[in-house]
């Protein structure tokens, strides 16, 4: 019974991290705290650390919702294993600052930022060294993160500074492919993180982080493989099973059925709204909005779309593989017409489809 309880769990948490549906992270989560309550599971450790890996895993996807501790502590725990198995970090972190007063932002930012900093989960098995300290420390991301800084220092850089990270630094050579894959990640993540006036707390943040390794000292290195690592490769195992397949739908049923492809950018810069002349990121939703304004709720003829695709001024500037993406997302709008979709990476392929509009 307990087994087969557990079983469910881990069969949804998987579910979630491919649907990324809030109402269902918060199902799990409810469901992982009733089950910790019995018995039978609380005298379990390895029981105890696998629902403690989902219960974080489902809180990434109901992350704008968490108090603002909850969320800094999976920034210090967490962080890590998150991007590990996959999980859109900038995205759940992008949904809780549009709802943050934008008065509020540098404050908010930074502490998450420290947050990172202060992050104890290790990206590779091998220590560092980071540059202008002697000897070896834990490959901790804080450390990471810490050797990064020293070279670059903390104001936010372009983003070719995480890539001459990643091909120049003497410790990324003895990663694997995938721990830098990983690294760079993080790294874009956190100078995503930062505004540009980042060097007016760089004292501030710099003498927080030393205290901390002052205090903390090197941290204690883990066992071979933990029980949380096996929790999440098995996690990442299931989701990877399916990341070759894809499923072709029509734009619509891909919205109803995975909401999230709706923010999904069909460019590179902003558009205006024909119907309000608001500026508005170019996403799958904010193209269809201007599209339906400018030539009438759907569906359309041929004829229609192409007028669009010509006359509208925000088709002006794309590039022609651009222009081409919107001709399928529009034919897709207007015909049924079925686009690949990944399901474990949560967007539209369309590259896997020969432009025809």
């Amino acid at each position: 019974m307990l087994e087969s309880q557990i079983q469910t769990i881990r069969n949804k948490v998987v579910e979630t991290l491919k649907t990324y549906f809030l109402e269902d992270a918060q199902e799990v989560l409810t469901e992982i705290d009733e089950l910790k309550k019995n018995p039978e599971v609380s005298n379990d450790d390895a029981k105890i650390e696998e629902l403690k890996v989902y219960k974080a895993l489902m809180s990434f996807i109901a992350f704008s919702i968490l108090p603002e501790k909850e969320q800094l502590e999976l920034f210090r725990s967490f962080l890590v294993k998150a991007f590990k198995v996959g999980v859109d970090v900038p995205n759940r972190f992008a949904i809780k600052m549009n709802l943050t007063p934008d008065v509020l932002w540098p404050e908010t930012v930074q502490a998450f930022v420290e947050a990172m900093l202060k992050n104890d989960e290790k990206l590779s098995s091998r220590t560092i060294v980071i540059h202008g300290e002697k000897g070896d420390v834990s490959p901790t991301l804080s450390n990471w993160l810490r050797d990064y800084n020293r070279i670059y220092g903390m104001d936010r850089h372009e983003k070719i500074v995480p890539y001459n990270y990643l091909t120049t630094n003497e410790n990324v050579r003895f990663l694997n492919q995938e721990e830098k894959v990983l690294l760079l990640k993080i790294l874009e993540f956190y100078e995503g993180l930062k505004f540009p006036s980042q060097n007016q707390i760089q004292g501030a943040l710099e003498k927080a982080l030393d205290q901390y390794i002052e205090e903390n000292g090197s941290v204690p290195e883990d066992p071979a493989v933990s029980e949380e690592e096996v929790v999440l490769s098995r996690v990442k195992h299931q989701l990877n099973i399916g990341s070759s397949d894809y499923l072709d739908e029509s734009v619509d049923k891909l919205i109803k059925k995975f909401p999230k492809v709706a923010d999904q950018l069909v460019c590179g810069w902003p558009i205006r709204l024909i119907f309000n002349g608001e500026q508005v990121q170019p996403t799958v939703s904010n193209w269809l909005a201007d599209y339906r304004a400018y030539a009438g709720a759907g569906p359309h003829e041929i004829n229609e779309r192409s007028d669009y695709l010509i006359r509208s001024p925000n088709v002006q500037d794309l590039s022609v593989a651009e222009r081409e993406c919107l001709g399928l997302l529009l034919r897709s709008y207007d015909e049924q017409y079925p686009l690949p979709f990944s399901i474990s990476r949560q967007e539209i392929l369309f590259d896997r489809v020969v432009a025809n509009v």
